[in-house]
């Protein structure tokens, strides 16, 4: 009889902190629902837009992120933007939740379940304008975030917009040709080289075949850059042409040194 009390009080337990963590969890989510928010103005290109910002500081959570939304654009180009944030912050939440509950479920026996994280698990969304107006919009989201492991996590998305023909730009668009993007290639191989030496990194194989494959003339290992004001910039992720701790890394093209590589583009022409 009494083995039986105790199971039934055991799974009487187990329910109720489930139920506790569910709404616990469900709350966490209202709260960061309402600490959502968007302020409006026009840019220094005179494009009208608004910032929209997600706040939530607990136990559990540090969420700083804010991101553009352009009047003049396209509603499916400001849903890219708004649904790549939103995106990697649920992602986010569900991987540190996780993270955190394996944690639990193999705390070594007579170790009391920890009730919260140490410190919150942060997650942290900027932007960068290269311009804002009133021809195109472009500019570079920088995201960190840590849910749990060793180390946190740095992403980065590009974001370029022609704002009178309605339609994203891409690195196709912005370079007219495969020849060209061949050209960007090797610039782009060059300067990441050179980076990584006066960094001190070991130039072996192993980075060489990174270097490479990273920068290869491919319209993916492209798709994050910015241009305006007579520059194209590229931005490298992290573990994209180097080892973790060399970070992300960023290459710079002025319209006279495209031009003098036979690297013309119509988008810097203004």
């Amino acid at each position: 009889m009494g083995n039986k009390i105790t199971l039934v009080l055991g799974i009487g337990v187990v329910a109720l902190a489930g139920l506790a963590s569910f709404l616990y969890w469900q709350n966490v989510n209202l709260a960061a629902a309402k600490q959502e928010g968007a302020v409006s103005g026009v840019t220094a290109g005179g494009t009208r837009m608004s910032v929209v910002t997600v706040s939530q500081a607990d136990d559990f959570y540090n969420i700083q992120a804010e991101y553009p939304q352009f009047d003049g654009a396209d509603p499916s180009f400001n849903g890219k933007i708004s649904s790549t944030v939103d995106g990697l912050i649920a992602g986010f939440k569900k991987e540190a939740k996780d993270n955190f509950d394996a944690r639990n479920a193999t705390m070594p026996p007579g170790n009391s379940p920890l009730q919260k994280p140490q410190e919150p698990f942060d997650f942290i969304a900027a932007w960068t304008p290269a311009q804002s107006g009133p021809r195109y919009v472009s500019f570079m989201a920088d995201i960190y975030y840590f849910s749990g492991g060793a180390h946190g996590t740095d992403q980065i998305f590009a974001f370029n917009y022609d704002l009178q023909n309605k339609k994203e730009i891409t690195i196709a668009d912005f370079l007219g040709s495969a020849d060209n993007l061949d050209k960007l290639a090797k610039l782009s191989r060059d300067q990441i080289t050179e980076q990584l030496k006066s960094d001190g990194l070991q130039m072996d194989d192993s980075l060489t075949r990174m270097i490479d494959d990273g920068t290869k003339a491919t319209p993916d290992n492209y798709r994050n850059f910015t241009f305006g004001y007579g520059k194209l910039t590229v931005y490298f992720e992290q573990y994209q042409v180097a080892p973790g701790s060399a970070g992300s890394l960023t290459v710079v093209f002025y319209k006279n040194d495209l031009d003098q590589e036979g690297i013309n583009t119509s988008y810097l022409a203004q």
